[in-house]
């Protein structure tokens, strides 16, 4: 029989081991290890075509059929805002009032056939070589957040399809949540953790999704370097051999400071 005091220990051991493990599985785990989403769902060429500098830009069109109108056109400038910053071309916004006085409708579904010649007084009116459509598929404006949307590309003169993308953001998705949160803290300057915005504010999980998708267009190619001049037999470019000529002249005609010709 083994005494009392020889059992203190062990209860004493299997006690620690036991504060141990609750302690260990009631700390807080990171939500943002773990995989994160990386939007890929789209299609274009590998370069963006040197030929267009300007972009005509449509209104968001709410292709869910239940946005009020006024809260959909909130996404117009998140967009705007968000293609500006890709640098590819200059992207003119179309005002909804301008674009109901070309058509008779404020926005456009870019799947749907386009009116009799709209896309050609687009590209007039603003100067553009390509118009660019956004649906918005999917929209949840409380928590957990969510917003799918598609964008379209297209070129002069047909209307045809350069470059598409088709994506959903939902924040109720574990790697799309931790995607949100890493991109809204790498763009965050200020004081304060800005993740809270980010999973409560439909504009703010806007800026987030356009941001990421706007950067899935064609990257531009780097400027061809400038072309060197024609080297002749002897080595030597034009302008090296002008110089030289303009040189051997001074030497042999120089100017005399008494010659007053």
């Amino acid at each position: 029989m083994t005494a009392p005091f020889l059992r203190l220990p062990a209860l004493a051991l299997a006690t620690a081991s036991l504060l141990a493990f609750s302690a260990c599985s009631s700390l807080p785990k990171d939500p943002d290890r773990g995989p994160v989403r990386t939007p890929s769902n789209f299609r274009g060429p590998d370069a963006w075509p040197a030929d267009i500098t300007r972009v005509a830009v449509l209104p968001a069109h709410d292709a869910t059929g239940r946005l009020p109108a006024e809260f959909a056109a909130t996404y117009d400038f998140s967009w705007n805002r968000a293609l500006a910053l890709t640098q590819r071309a200059e992207f003119v916004a179309v005002p909804r009032a301008t674009l109901a006085d070309w058509s008779g409708r404020e926005t456009i579904d870019s799947a749907a056939p386009l009116p009799p010649g709209l896309f050609q007084r687009v590209l007039a009116e603003t100067g553009a070589q390509a118009v660019l459509f956004l649906d918005l598929t999917q929209v949840r404006p409380y928590p957990p957040l969510s917003l799918g949307f598609r964008a379209r590309l297209a070129t002069a003169p047909a209307g045809d399809t350069l470059w598409m993308a088709d994506e959903i953001f939902d924040a109720g998705d574990g790697a799309t949540a931790r995607m949100l949160r890493v991109d809204a803290r790498a763009q965050n300057s200020s004081a304060g953790d800005p993740t809270s915005a980010v999973m409560q504010s439909p504009i703010r999980l806007a800026d987030h999704a356009f941001r990421a998708v706007a950067g899935l267009l064609p990257p531009r190619r780097p400027a061809p370097p400038p072309a060197k001049a024609p080297e002749t037999a002897s080595g030597a470019t034009p302008a090296k051999r002008d110089a030289k000529d303009s040189e051997l002249g001074a030497k042999k005609f120089p100017v005399r400071a008494d010659n007053p010709y």
